[in-house]
């Protein structure tokens, strides 16, 4: 997508309660942006670099802060200019990892790392090693200083999948990397998310492959999306692309794209081995997506498109994707894009924007607030009450406002049982277990509470 720079002051809008994004400076040159963002602690960050301005340069740089606001750039000094810088996983402010893949031709793979706050970098293995010259290396994990794996496109019957333990300096090849679909299937490039000691990988031809042991066994699932992001020429769909982010080993949400700019959401509760819409209110984006660690069920999205529906901006759930309240949107123009998010925790996160230049205020957005507070102001005033909870035949509902209808959903997203007009809802026949009850107002507000059934 074309990136438009405007002015910063067009970027500030807030909405949601006490939630927004002030802008940092990430001292790269004008539109490049952050690619992908691992998160330390609170004051350590490192980001990997693109070129936002359609120009298909391939930066070797990348940036850091070790304070939590001011960044400093820096180059991936090694890799050959045919080389795209990819993924980046750091543990602390002097010890990172880089992948890189080549840009044309064969010549590019290869893991990169520093130990002296990127000062200097020193490639893992020889030429582009552990990855054959006929791959392409696309993301790279580390739990530890010494733990971590690394992926890449299949060669011949099986994804090339890496691991270490002894911090990169020796690699051994997953024995049953997963074998990729008949035809084109490739991965793609910081398509992951990791989650305690589970990871998912997207693929061009919409599958996740899953470990649940920091990547030694692996598993394929197939998904609702078409493509993860790599169009026709990888094998997928020109304009289909797809978001995951999971809060444990079962469950979380994923966004599948069609056209950039149409998008349905989706939530799991067996690691992604099986998915159900989610009947979501409230405006979400779908240029990224993370799950917010410590919270019991907060994910946040953004938007990057300015051409879809509900423009650019973020916005952010509280109950696993059901409510969706904005933080920022200025629909229909790019001067409100996020892009790439990641969150430490309630009170910390970033999400990319583009930069204005070397000694520029723009590249990134730090969060300002708290998600774990968050309450929708609508539903605050509602005062919504269900009784008895637990429940065994029946549930009654009060409200100081009109309820129009009311919906129950699973934890899993899926809607059980709708309802309209309803003080009283029979829920005899739903199975054990705790459950969503979605209430909408006469006023268009919407209200959710938790209650258990015996």
């Amino acid at each position: 997508m074309k990136k438009v720079l405007l002015s910063l002051s067009l970027i500030s809008l807030s909405l949601a309660s006490g939630q927004s994004w002030t802008p940092q400076g990430i001292k790269q040159a004008t539109s490049f942006a952050p690619r992908e963002i691992s998160i330390v602690d609170a004051n350590t960050v490192w980001i990997s670099i693109y070129d936002g301005s359609g120009a298909n340069t391939y930066p070797k740089t990348f940036s850091k802060t070790v304070d939590g606001t001011n960044w400093t750039s820096g180059t991936v000094t090694g890799p050959v200019s045919a080389a795209l810088v990819g993924d980046i996983s750091a543990v602390d402010a002097n010890t990172a990892w880089v992948v890189t893949a080549p840009s044309t031709g064969t010549n590019g793979n290869g893991i990169w790392k520093t130990t002296n706050g990127g000062a200097a970098w020193t490639r893992q293995g020889t030429t582009s090693a552990p990855y054959s010259s006929a791959s392409f290396a696309n993301v790279i994990y580390f739990w530890d200083a010494n733990e971590g794996f690394t992926a890449g496109d299949p060669v011949g019957s099986a994804f090339q999948i890496f691991r270490t333990t002894n911090g990169g300096t020796t690699w051994t090849a997953v024995a049953n990397a997963p074998a990729p679909l008949a035809g084109v299937e490739y991965g793609l490039t910081g398509v992951k998310t990791v989650t305690g000691n589970s990871v998912w990988l997207g693929t061009t031809k919409g599958r996740i492959l899953r470990s649940n042991d920091r990547g030694a066994t692996w598993t394929a699932h197939v998904t609702p999306a078409l493509d993860f992001g790599g169009g026709s020429a990888g094998g997928g769909v020109d304009g289909s692309s797809a978001k995951m982010a999971f809060k444990d080993a079962n469950n979380g949400l994923l966004i599948a794209i069609d056209n950039e700019v149409d998008a349905v959401m989706y939530s799991t509760t067996d690691g992604g081995a099986n998915w159900n819409p989610v009947e979501a209110t409230g405006t979400w984006f779908f240029g990224d997506l993370t799950y917010v660690p410590g919270t019991a069920n907060t994910y946040v999205t953004t938007g990057i498109n300015s051409n879809a529906a509900q423009g650019t901006g973020s916005a952010y759930t509280r109950d696993g994707g059901l409510t969706w309240t904005i933080i920022d949107n200025i629909a229909g123009a790019s001067g409100g894009q996020r892009g790439t998010v990641s969150f430490l925790n309630s009170t910390t996160g970033w999400c990319g924007f583009f930069s204005d230049g070397p000694t520029g205020s723009a590249g990134i957005f730090k969060f300002v607030g708290d998600l774990s507070l968050a309450v929708n102001e609508a539903s605050a005033k509602a005062n919504l009450q269900v009784y008895p909870n637990p429940a065994v035949d029946v549930v009654n509902l009060t409200a100081n406002k009109e309820i129009k209808s009311v919906n129950i959903y699973d934890l899993s997203g899926k809607k059980v049982k709708s309802v309209n007009d309803a003080k009283q809802i029979n829920v005899s026949n739903l199975a054990k277990g705790t459950y969503i009850l979605q209430a909408y107002y006469g006023n268009g507000s919407v209200e959710n509470t938790k209650f258990i059934k015996k």
